[in-house]
């Protein structure tokens, strides 16, 4: 075999596992095959193989494999696709099966491996109320690894001046502050995404797929993404993996040859979407705006899915279940949910929950009232019979309330009485406890851009979201006040200090970190570990005051403690009255502050301005 030959197998085999029939000593006729590996003994027996060469179309396909049968081969509008689908059925063992492909008299052989499961794989522990949420995007948190910087073949390399441009974060550098985030209180860990985005512009964010079956080198590899899931898994951290069923990158291969003419929504023009979400909830909306939601574009650079082809559904599915399956991912992140055809992306997300059914899954449903959020979480009983299949979605209005109501005047529909109202609509809610609760993410200006750097009033803002109903979303470097800048994307991502060799001070060390930055992580830190330790602040129930002079007082409470919650949002110092809370001090005259460890007289009360306490009666 001549030198290009057996540079061709040897890049065969390692894509697909893949091995040629002795008929034939021309090049495989298949140059990508996915998932480029299966297990046996999953509940969704049915396997579909996307085949992709030069008229694959054209070949017959045989299996001789005990327990597997070839169900169909399904072929669309491109002759240089073939979808075979699989029935592996529980007489299958793991092990290589011949997939035998033949064109007259000559045949090539595909060797595809199925894996054994790990054992428990298919009832592992998902996140829940109990845990505390660390968010990261890769590019700007620690880059363990420069040599990955720039790869060749790949547009982007790194540039640190400009925060549209990479920086060069990776997992790597995730892997190495895992120790520090467990030793924060974190025990659940949402990245971004860290598949293959080879595009031209802001490839940093990963949202826009070029191959879901490969992590992008510049961010490692794809048995460094499974080894940071276990570094994770061993630490008593949850991982939870990022899922975009809306749309893949302009990059993906498939924009050179589209799998059929309908695997995206495509339309004679560029068509953005009209990014309303309110047209699934509202009773009097028009077909022409739920279609623009649904099938336009989210950006010029990010096709749109067609999920209502299934051949697009099931990849999708299974690439997902592949990452889930061959790590030690413990829930999901469901990015822009409204923006799908809900009831398919219902149905999406239900069965990767079928195969995995102590999963939980948030979804990112952006919308404006708590009557619209709710509609989105699983158990709702909506009117029209919808279930999202959602157990938690993220509470973006308290986001605002958090972001607003500590810098506003007293009044009866402002300051501490938006926090009293928001949660006196909780009534909507399956369940309150699954409600994903943050002051800012990557995608929304950072709360120390809100206060503008008020540690007081940043403090009060940390008290109160660990404190609430819920649980806890932090923002890499909100733990030590990161500013960002107001009104832009990539304001809210700078790099985290001492991620990078080079940087002049390292902030995930108590020396590199300023007066104030030590102040906020050793608060945040104290009430991280409390919440990690009282069941009170996880799934106890609550009870409210109404606000009255910008004092706000919130109890949890179960058969167990009692934390009472006080706010004090004025300049000045205020001294309360407690008779009023009674009902829930129930003669108790003694608390302690949990931050500060210090005791408070109940009879006698002066809250300092601009504080709260986190009392332990």
């Amino acid at each position: 075999m001549n030198r290009r030959n057996i540079f061709l197998t040897i890049l065969f085999l390692s894509l697909c596992v893949l091995s040629f029939g002795a008929n034939t000593k021309n090049k495989s006729w298949v140059s990508r095959l996915e998932p480029i590996n299966w297990w046996t003994g999953m509940q969704h027996a049915e396997l579909q193989l996307m085949l992709f060469g030069p008229n694959i179309s054209d070949a017959t396909v045989a299996v001789d494999y005990e327990g597997v049968l070839l169900k169909r081969k399904v072929l669309t509008d491109n002759p240089d696709y073939a979808f075979l689908y699989f029935d592996i059925t529980e007489n299958a063992k793991p092990g290589t099966m011949n997939i035998v492909l033949s064109r007259g008299k000559k045949k090539q052989t595909i060797a595809y491996e199925l894996k054994a499961r790990r054992e428990g794989s298919a009832l592992r522990a998902g996140f829940t109320e109990a845990d505390a949420v660390y968010l990261l995007m890769p590019d700007r948190f620690v880059n363990g690894n420069p040599a990955n910087d720039s790869i060749k073949g790949y547009h982007q390399g790194v540039n640190r001046a400009d925060l549209s441009k990479r920086h060069g974060g990776d997992i790597e550098g995730v892997i190495s502050k895992i120790p520090y985030l467990a030793d924060l209180g974190i025990t659940a860990l949402w990245t971004t995404p860290f598949f293959d985005n080879n595009d031209t512009q802001y490839s940093y964010h990963h949202y826009g797929v070029s191959d879901y079956y490969k992590i992008d080198p510049r961010m490692g590899s794809n048995e460094d993404f499974v080894r940071m899931t276990k570094i994770c898994h061993d630490n008593g951290i949850k991982y939870i993996l990022d899922v975009v069923p809306n749309h893949c990158g302009g990059s993906h291969w498939w924009m050179q040859s589209k799998p059929s003419a309908d695997w995206f929504n495509e339309w004679p023009q560029f068509t953005s979407s009209n990014y309303r979400m309110t047209a699934w909830t509202d009773p009097h909306r028009s077909e022409a705006d739920l279609t623009r939601l649904t099938k336009g574009w989210f950006a010029p650079n990010m096709p749109d899915f067609n999920l209502n082809n299934p051949l697009v559904f099931d990849y999708l599915r299974q690439a997902y279940v592949f990452w889930i399956e061959r790590s030690y991912v413990a829930g999901l992140r469901v990015d822009t949910y409204p923006y799908n055809d809900i009831k398919l992306a219902a149905k999406f997300i239900q069965s990767i929950r079928d195969e995995y059914p102590n999963m939980n899954v948030v979804g990112e449903c952006w919308v404006k009232t708590p009557a619209e959020t709710a509609y989105y979480q699983s158990g709702n009983n909506n009117k029209d019979g919808f279930d999202s299949c959602l157990p938690s979605v993220m509470d973006f209005l308290l986001k605002d309330v958090l972001h607003e109501a500590i810098n506003q005047s007293e009044g009866w529909e402002s300051g501490m009485a938006r926090y009293y109202a928001h949660y006196a609509q909780d009534f909507v809610y399956a369940n309150t406890n699954l409600l994903m609760n943050f002051l800012d993410n990557h995608d929304i200006d950072r709360f120390s851009t809100a206060v503008k750097g008020d540690v007081r009033k940043y403090k009060m803002g940390l008290a109160m979201l660990m404190t609430t109903r819920g649980y806890p979303q932090i923002y890499y470097g909100t733990e030590i006040m990161l500013e960002g800048i107001a009104g832009t994307y990539e304001g809210h991502r700078f790099d985290f200090p001492g991620g990078w060799k080079e940087d002049t001070r390292n902030a995930f060390t108590r020396a590199g970190r300023t007066e104030a930055e030590n102040e906020v992580f050793d608060y945040l830190k104290k009430l991280l570990h409390y919440r990690k330790n009282n069941t009170v602040l996880q799934s106890g129930r609550m009870k409210q005051f109404i606000p009255q002079d910008g004092i706000y007082v919130y109890f949890r409470y179960n058969n167990e403690k009692t934390v009472m919650v006080m706010t004090n949002n004025n300049e000045v110092e205020k001294e309360l009255e407690m008779k009023r809370f009674a009902e829930m001090l129930g003669g108790i005259t003694k608390a302690t502050e949990i931050t500060s460890g210090k005791v408070i007289d109940l009879n006698n009360v002066k809250i300092p301005a601009k504080t709260v306490w986190v009392m332990e009666l």
